[in-house]
């Protein structure tokens, strides 16, 4: 089965545009990431990272932390018998 694509995860065109505004200063490199705190290099994967609640954006993180942090929730809520309402 595919994996669901950004849509189908919650990313709307607000994400989109939010995206869109940090894109060219984190295309320059002068955007520090939200969750580890070190520089984002040009040309490296970034997302754009969201409390847990998805109530509010964080900034650019590195694609590593933000999907490394989305993990350890998910495993976490796994280990507990919780099961989240997206489908993985």
């Amino acid at each position: 089965m595919p994996k669901p694509g950004p849509r189908q995860r919650g990313y709307d065109n607000a994400h989109d545009r939010e995206r869109a505004k940090w894109r060219p200063k984190v295309e320059a490199g002068l955007v520090d990431c939200a969750r580890c705190k070190r520089p984002i290099e040009p040309g490296r994967p970034w997302d754009l990272g969201h409390n847990d609640d998805r109530s509010a954006w964080t900034g650019p993180e590195h694609a590593s932390c933000n999907r490394r942090a989305g993990a350890l929730v998910a495993n976490a809520l796994r280990a507990t018998g919780v099961r989240t309402s997206r489908k993985w």
